[in-house]
């Protein structure tokens, strides 16, 4: 929520933020004005609110003017971004992560490591034309690094991080550039941050967001409001400081991206628009490779101002050229689609992977082990890099970690110990939509958006498609949300897996394309659709043979056959494969292996749990002796 959109929400309220902000005996209403003497509360007539809806106030005797979230910073003598949390929670209103369990996690305090005593930075600053007051403004200090290929200090720059005065971060930079190398130290385990919180005014209301600490400090000389990103261009990993600066990007109605004019750097821009939003960024186009030169160059503050005056709003994603998809093109004849990840089972994988873009169905009878299978897929991608977001509307959440936990370390009673690394192993992977029961199907979608944005999470999973909030009888409903699926992974490239029931059948023969629940949308806009289907009759013939019970033909061919038949019935990409393949549920680890006898894998250390079992094995035996 920016500024201007919560403004508007407490314009809506003037009466009662008035009263609130400047509360009688000496805040008064006179006509359709509430009046006092000032944003202190003192008596008299000079600061006036306009209740009529004008949208207006103004304290006569200060000059003091603005919109209600200036009065509230004014009255309570506090930061933009403070004065929004407080009306907010006036208001009532809630941020998008309701429901969302985010991660949890602590990080190192900077030591100030390698920081000296000392002119040199001020002295190499000044060939980059920063001046002394720009140094002081922003903490800069002397510092040096250390050169491993040489065993030697290389004098250096030390940049601080602070926000809200506390210090997240200190970044040194070689002033020294042995080879042409420049040598770059930041401290281990510190929260990812912006920097440039100190030079900025608590009532700042767009910024510049650019690329290195240097290009921040020449935009401020300039004059202007900026941040920097941590590091540098690039997406993905680069951009990490999102997630934990996104409420503090809230208070921002404008963000001109500023970064580098190379490929990394429009990557970077494209990223960070579509998380933080394009309808309030827009993208700056310098004459030399960033501000820094420019500012070297001799380039004036109206210079700059007209470059940013005239920065481009992105285009809509849906208006493109044909041109710009050339080498798309090239790469789809070219290039193998190695997709987003794969399976857990190699024998599908030849055929099928689960790519950017795509909406994929696991459908099946109740204790077929749909959920089993959409656990182990998310794990395995989790085990491949993926950002996974699960929202599962049956199981509470200390179940379903705790069989996830079991899918990863194929543990039945793990120690706690195990837990608490398999807990350290999620941390970057896994986020919950901690909401059980029927969710609305559009809360759950916001939700998804949000964790998208800020995490940059890849693969959402939903269990199942009969907790999204409308009846089975709902046709309209059902294929509404799934067109709100399609569109949210079209516009977002990631990968959604929904899980649906299967109509009522005879669960002793597999399911097919045509045997999901629902209105025939919900397979007609699928990408991939699965189905998992559990071996009864194979059980029931394995119980006959165990109690020593005569075994028919029809026994025997149904033991032949693997305990569960993981199908796929449609791929609308690659080349189109589908088909079966054969799978036993492992009931240690609650994995689905392709071989009867063959070991689970243990997610954690990346190894069969077979060779983790003897390798436990073997140091007891060694112990014991």
């Amino acid at each position: 929520m920016t500024p201007a959109t919560l403004s508007e929400k407490l314009w809506g309220s003037v009466e009662r933020v008035a009263k609130y902000l400047l509360p009688p005996p000496n805040g008064h209403q006179v006509a359709n004005e509430w009046c006092v003497g000032s944003v202190n509360g003192d008596a008299g007539k000079s600061l006036k609110v306009n209740l009529g809806g004008k949208k207006a106030w103004s304290d006569f005797a200060s000059g003091d003017s603005g919109d209600l979230l200036d009065l509230w910073m004014l009255v309570r003598n506090c930061s933009l971004h403070e004065a929004m949390r407080e009306a907010k929670e006036f208001l009532g209103l809630k941020d998008d992560d309701q429901h969302f369990q985010t991660k949890k996690k602590s990080f190192s305090k900077p030591k100030k490591q390698g920081v000296k005593k000392g002119d040199l930075h001020v002295e190499y600053l000044a060939g980059r034309g920063i001046t002394k007051e720009t140094i002081e403004l922003f903490k800069v200090s002397n510092a040096v690094v250390w050169y491993a290929d040489e065993n030697r200090e290389l004098p250096a720059v030390a940049f601080p991080y602070l926000r809200d005065g506390e210090l997240l971060q200190v970044k040194r930079i070689s002033t020294e550039r042995p080879n042409g190398k420049k040598v770059i130290m930041a401290e281990a385990d510190c929260e990812p941050c912006l920097f440039g919180w100190q030079a900025l005014a608590k009532d700042t209301r767009v910024v510049v967001l650019c690329e290195g600490e240097i290009d921040c400090m020449s935009y401020a000389q300039y004059g202007f409001p900026v941040l920097s990103v941590p590091f540098g261009g690039g997406k993905g990993a680069k951009q990490q400081w999102i997630e934990y600066e996104y409420h503090n990007m809230d208070r921002f109605d404008e963000i001109w991206l500023s970064l580098d004019n190379d490929e990394v750097g429009m990557e970077a821009a494209k990223e960070i628009a579509r998380r933080l939003g394009t309808h309030r960024c827009r993208l700056v186009s310098l004459p030399h490779k960033d501000i820094n030169e420019c500012l070297v160059a001799g380039m004036t503050q109206d210079e700059v101002f007209r470059c940013l005056e005239t920065a481009a709003y992105f285009d809509p994603e849906e208006l493109c050229s044909a041109s710009e998809f050339l080498q798309d093109t090239i790469d789809t004849f070219e290039n193998r689609d190695e997709g987003m990840f794969i399976s857990p089972w190699s024998r599908l994988n030849g055929n099928f992977k689960f790519r950017e873009s795509e909406f994929s169905i696991i459908n099946g009878i109740n204790n077929h082990g749909k959920t089993e299978m959409a656990g182990h897929i998310a794990v395995g991608a989790m085990s491949q890099g993926i950002r996974t977001c699960i929202a599962s509307l049956e199981l509470k959440p200390g179940k379903l970690l705790a069989r996830l936990v079991r899918q990863v370390i194929c543990s039945k009673r793990p120690p706690r110990e195990e837990i608490e690394h398999t807990f350290e192993w999620f941390n970057d992977r896994l986020w919950l939509f901690n909401l059980t029961g029927t969710a609305k199907a559009d809360r759950l979608l916001e939700i998804f958006a949000y964790a998208r944005r800020r995490y940059g999470i890849d693969l959402f999973v939903i269990d199942n498609l009969a907790k999204c909030g409308f009846s089975e009888e709902d046709a309209t409903g059902q294929k509404d949300f799934i067109d709100k699926l399609c569109d949210f992974k079209n516009i977002n490239n990631c990968h959604v897996i929904l899980v649906t029931h299967s109509r009522k059948v005879d669960e002793n023969v597999p399911t097919g394309k045509m045997d999901v629940k629902g209105t025939g949308a919900i397979t007609d806009m699928a990408d991939n659709l699965f189905s998992v289907w559990r071996n009864i009759p194979r059980e029931t013939a394995k119980q006959k043979e165990s109690a020593s019970s005569e075994i028919t033909d029809k026994d025997r061919a149904a033991m032949a056959l693997p305990g569960t038949l993981i199908r796929l019935l449609k791929q609308r990409e690659g080349e189109g494969w589908v088909g079966d393949i054969g799978a036993f549920l492992d009931p240690r680890s609650h994995q689905f292996l392709e071989e009867e006898n063959s070991s689970p894998v243990n997610y954690l250390v990346g190894r069969p749990q077979s060779e983790v079992d003897m390798d436990w094995e073997m140091k007891n035996v060694k112990r014991a002796c």
